[in-house]
């Protein structure tokens, strides 16, 4: 088969770019079967005009048997887009979709007509299958994980059972990709000590039970071995000539002794290069020597997800966080020269306005070097959605982009243009605390950060009240 996997452009205007890694790592188990798969990254494009012509240009260059297409929420209403494009250049064309979004809203999209199959959860098994049963005319209804319509029934499949074992994975089909694209583009995360930066998954999934949090890659830990991990940094270090990586996990450090292991191979074996950390690394899973190894193996930056000072919260978006382990944990990070920083949210249901002056105030107090102070939005599939929308908490006359059940927050405490205050003062007081503000004009002027936080300060200072170019947190 002929398969041309697609990400489309966003519409928000700080949406920076980093390699669809779900789509390279569909592609390489569809290559694995000897199908001929193609990428085409929308989302590197500037004007969408321009994405509008290559994906044009594409469909016109070749005739593809399937269509794939990823959306988290904030992606969806592209992708939609995108997919009507793809169907009214041909309409016999097959679309499947996957990822966070689509894998809750299954049924819905597929009773659309911009949308054939859903693959659910965790893709590369379900989509082999899927791609096997359509070349050989199999049934799709021995298809786990699938979603479909068949008439005017719409059938989904039991689930597909997770991959054990993710050493049994290819590595994602990086040479799909644009790679020096990426390199030009904006940071996904943190300035870069180097251009040449790649993200990477080390593990899937995470224990915890957070309710503000998404389920795709389920509830248990699976984790890459050290040998595997290191043998695709090194095979992006020699091919790409990557020199920073990004590591995505849900929670990278849950196994420390695992995590020490990656940089002990890194140390030895792989000088001159350095490592961020973007999603939020758990805040207890630290002890000294590994704060200690991942500096020596070049990490500069952490993201730690602490969320609320709120213990009554903490319990109630089942987080559970040691708040008492934050100081001597940031004050490893201080000694081995680690910038942080920490995710804060505000405004979850039931909370109180002293609650989040608490979590304002506690931030303030710890010795991170930045901050992001997030307004907790109910995305669709979370506990957090079922739990606004069975107390009647949301704003029916704010209803957001991504989807009918996407909601903002409002209860007799609070609404969104009151977060949308107690938001920015968040920002005042951090930066304003501990002469944090001194310390950003570096980065204000620096040509490969600035950007990063003019994007910032446009969102949470210009667009005000959640404009249509700017996501809501």
């Amino acid at each position: 088969m002929r398969i041309l996997l697609l990400r489309a452009k966003p519409d928000f205007m700080d949406m920076v770019i980093g390699i669809p890694i779900g789509l390279t790592m569909i592609a390489a188990v569809a290559e694995r079967l000897n199908h001929e798969v193609e990428i085409l990254d929308l989302a590197l494009d500037k004007k969408q005009d321009e994405a509008d012509r290559r994906l044009t240009a594409k469909l016109q260059e070749k005739k593809f048997d399937l269509v794939g297409l990823t959306a988290m929420t904030v992606e969806y209403e592209a992708a939609v887009r995108v997919a009507r494009r793809v169907k009214q250049f041909d309409p016999q064309i097959p679309i499947v979709f996957g990822g966070q979004h689509p894998s809750i809203k299954a049924a819905e999209m597929v009773s659309e007509d911009f949308c054939d199959y859903v693959v659910k959860g965790e893709g590369e098994n379900v989509f082999s299958e899927l791609v096997t049963a359509l070349s050989l005319a199999g049934s799709l209804e021995n298809v786990k994980g699938l979603v479909f319509k068949s008439g005017e029934r719409v059938v989904e499949t039991p689930p597909q059972e997770l991959i054990q074992d993710l050493d049994t994975l290819p590595y994602p089909a990086y040479h799909l990709l644009e790679v020096e694209r990426y390199f030009r583009a904006s940071s996904a995360r943190a300035a870069t000590k180097s251009k040449r930066c790649m993200q990477v998954f080390t593990s899937r999934g995470c224990p915890w039970r957070c309710t503000y949090c998404h389920d795709l890659f389920g509830k248990s830990f699976r984790a890459r071995s050290p040998e595997n991990v290191f043998g695709e940094l090194k095979l992006l270090y020699d091919r790409w000539g990557v020199r920073e990586y990004m590591v995505e996990d849900d929670i990278f450090n849950l196994d420390i002794e695992r995590a020490k292991e990656i940089f002990d191979l890194v140390k030895e074996r792989l000088p001159d290069v350095y490592f961020q950390f973007g999603n939020g690394l758990r805040l207890e899973r630290f002890d000294e020597e590994l704060v200690r190894k991942m500096a020596e193996g070049g990490t500069h930056y952490v993201c730690i997800a602490i969320e609320s000072a709120s213990p009554r919260i903490q319990k109630m978006i089942k987080k559970n966080l040691k708040l008492d382990r934050s100081a001597e944990a940031l004050s490893w990070m201080r000694k081995y020269k680690i910038r942080t920083l920490g995710f804060f949210m505000i405004g979850f249901p039931t909370e109180t306005l002293d609650e989040i002056q608490g979590t304002i105030d506690y931030a303030s107090r710890l010795d991170l070097d930045e901050a992001l102070f997030s307004i907790a939005t109910p995305y669709p599939g979370t506990e957090l959605n079922k739990q606004v929308a069975d107390l009647g908490l949301y704003d029916p006359d704010l209803v957001s982009r991504g989807g009918d059940e996407f909601q903002l927050i409002k209860t007799e405490q609070f609404d969104y243009k009151l977060l949308r205050k107690l938001q920015r003062r968040a920002y005042r007081k951090f930066f304003l605390s501990k002469l944090r503000f001194l310390r950003m004009i570096p980065k204000l002027v620096n040509v490969n950060s600035s950007m990063k936080y003019l994007r910032a300060i446009e969102r949470n200072f210009l667009a005000y009240g959640g404009a249509k170019t700017s996501r809501i947190n």
